[in-house]
């Protein structure tokens, strides 16, 4: 229950700031509890060495991994980063440990992080480490939380009192949207499919979508962030 309530408290902070950043997807923040299960690797780890391949801008950096928080690995990791807008908010510095959330990349056959997301310098990650050391106590539930907005040309506008429905494994679960077009839905672990409707109007997957809204999977302590935008007029239009 204590898990549950922070996570409420996590995503009610998300329907009442929206930290900007133009280069970042929506929604934001990024919740610890969605990049964390969405991660295939998550460590502290400290830098030991950076390199420039190819005689390009872009960056691979040599880690030496600490301690394992989600997945495997032992040893060093290599964490490629491109010189764009998509690259970490902090600076790399040599002997400097990270808290990071990783996937893997086949193409650069290196591991790469969202640079919206919650990776950063260990000794800014205090609040991160509190909930993950909460997810991976849990035994409960978790949040699905998201945003319906207008059509992906229009994506800055919000769509208030949609009803958004969870069907899943465990049941049936629902929320309406507020005045910013957000919603947040408490459900136990399962999987869900997450759809939306108002008037008529039909909503899909926005490309901002962090997670496939038809393909929601909660663990005990997690959470999903998703946004829907308008694909149709209203029927019979």
């Amino acid at each position: 229950m204590k898990l549950l309530l922070s996570l409420i408290c996590a995503a009610t902070a998300l329907l009442q700031a929206h930290p900007a950043m133009a280069f970042c997807q929506v929604p934001q923040p990024r919740l610890v509890c969605a990049e964390y299960f969405a991660s295939q690797l998550v460590v502290e780890a400290t830098l030991v060495r950076t390199s420039e391949p190819r005689g390009t801008n872009d960056h691979v950096y040599t880690l030496r991994v600490d301690r394992v928080l989600r997945g495997k690995a032992g040893g060093n990791i290599h964490v490629y980063e491109a010189n764009d807008s998509g690259r970490a908010g902090f600076d790399w510095v040599s002997e400097r440990r990270y808290l990071l959330f990783l996937f893997f990349s086949a193409g650069e056959k290196a591991w790469e992080l969202d640079g919206c997301g919650n990776s950063n310098p260990l000794s800014e990650a205090n609040l991160a480490l509190s909930e993950i050391a909460a997810i991976q106590g849990s035994r409960g539930g978790g949040v699905i939380h998201g945003v319906v907005r207008g059509s992906e040309q229009e994506p800055a506008t919000s769509i208030p009192n949609v009803r958004v429905e969870a069907q899943g494994t465990t049941g049936h679960f629902t929320a309406t949207t507020n005045e910013k077009g957000e919603f947040q839905i408490i459900v136990p672990a399962g999987q869900y499919v997450v759809s939306a409707s108002k008037d008529g109007k039909a909503f899909g997957k926005s490309d901002f979508s962090y997670e496939d809204p038809r393909k929601i999977q909660i663990e005990p302590g997690g959470c999903a962030q998703v946004e829907l935008a308008e694909i149709g007029r209203p029927l019979g239009q």
